[in-house]
């Protein structure tokens, strides 16, 4: 019955530039201390460098590239311990930009968009649910409180931090309807949310205690609504920031060009079904013939993707290839 389902709303809103507020790309970074030794300062430099990476790119995977760079002890103009639990460090700017642009990878600057996040709640009980700032909760939510409040919040507030996404979490627009509003949320109307069509949202839908790892996330684009994946919250976090971050670099990153072996290319048909794959790939803008000699083909290719998603994504095309930056 609705008049027994337990509903906490917090809902994820991720609003796009115009919610954005400009920020200088900072290369600081914070990695968890294991310990005072000079070995545990050590790991931690080389995590922070790592975090960092993650970061500025925009990138999950772009941690990997901290093996490009010296010691990490030696990339650092200076670190602080905090409480002497975790360890502050600030990073050679200039180097940390070298080398990664060297490395083929770009940097996410400036703005970033600010998400707001909405999470409908069901576990028997009646009660408004927010992840942090619990002021004054009823009682019968303090089972769940623990959960929530605890866990689930730290793991938005670790993620946040890793990608450099800010998370706001607030109530729906009318507190006094909340209520009614989960409820229908959890029947699948979203008509009480904001209807602006310019914003991109996220919305989560969980049956507590069981299902902390199979949350459902819904989106909306275009003014419409979709469900697109099921996950915990870490995973939400960041398959959000990886499309963020994918929209800005193909639309603001540094323009690349490249040259692109293929082989084999052994008649017309292999060609015309590689220009289909090479038009669907989002990574490659531009691309044109450079020459051929027997079944190897050159093409000179235009990329707006760091260095290594786009071999990720020219891995889709199903043959051989050497891939080999010409200029920025």
């Amino acid at each position: 019955m609705l008049s027994r389902i337990a509903l906490s709303v917090v809902a994820m809103t991720v609003f796009l530039a115009s919610a954005a507020t400009p920020a200088e790309t900072s290369f600081r970074s914070t990695a968890p201390l294991p310990d005072s030794s000079q070995a545990g300062v050590d790991r931690a430099l080389q995590d922070a460098l790592a975090r960092l990476l993650v970061r500025v790119t925009g990138r999950r995977g772009a941690g990997e590239l901290a093996d490009r760079f010296p010691p990490a002890t030696s990339v650092v103009r200076q670190f602080r311990v905090i409480n002497g639990q975790s360890l502050e460090a600030e990073f050679d700017e200039p180097l940390v930009r070298q080398v990664l642009e060297e490395a083929g990878e770009s940097i996410w600057e400036g703005e970033r968009p600010r998400l707001n996040l909405w999470l409908v709640v069901n576990d028997g009980e009646r009660w408004l649910f927010k992840p942090v700032g619990f002021a004054e909760p009823p009682p019968q939510a303090m089972n769940v409180r623990s959960v929530f409040s605890g866990a689930l919040s730290r793991t938005f507030e670790e993620v946040a931090a890793l990608r450099g996404i800010e998370i706001n979490f607030a109530p729906v627009a009318d507190v006094n309807g909340a209520g009614q509003c989960a409820e229908e949320i959890w029947i699948g109307s979203f008509a009480c949310l904001p209807g602006d069509d310019d914003r991109l949202m996220v919305l989560g839908r969980v049956a507590v205690p069981s299902g902390l790892d199979d949350i459902e996330w819904n989106l909306r684009e275009d003014g419409f609504w979709q469900t697109v994946w099921e996950s915990d919250a870490a995973e939400a976090v960041h398959r959000v920031t990886d499309m963020l971050a994918r929209r800005f670099m193909a639309t603001q990153g540094p323009l690349r060009s490249y040259l692109l072996v293929l082989a084999p290319v052994p008649d017309l048909k292999a060609y015309a079904s590689l220009q289909e794959t090479l038009g669907s790939l989002q990574a490659v803008r531009e691309w044109q013939v450079k020459g051929a000699a027997g079944d190897e083909l050159t093409l000179q290719i235009t990329s707006r993707t760091a260095e290594s998603p786009l071999r990720e994504a020219l891995g889709s095309l199903g043959i051989a290839f050497e891939l080999t930056r010409t200029g920025s």
